[in-house]
């Protein structure tokens, strides 16, 4: 797509695989380093962040 950069196509896909493995991620992805994907491509969304917390919920919830 006209206007996009090669770095944002990476970082849609490295946050598109965030559930993989971060070793399965990197060599998919080309990166030699789990830091370099952790600190510039990895983006959490507003849904996946409301997942996790209501996963968390779920597994802590009181019996």
């Amino acid at each position: 797509m006209r206007g996009r950069g090669w770095h944002s196509l990476r970082r849609k896909f490295a946050s598109d695989l965030m559930d993989q493995p971060l070793k399965v991620l990197c060599e998919l992805g080309g990166w030699r380093t789990a830091q370099t994907v952790l600190q510039c491509y990895q983006r959490p969304d507003e849904d996946r962040l409301k997942k996790a917390l209501a996963a968390r919920r779920v597994h802590h919830s009181p019996s």
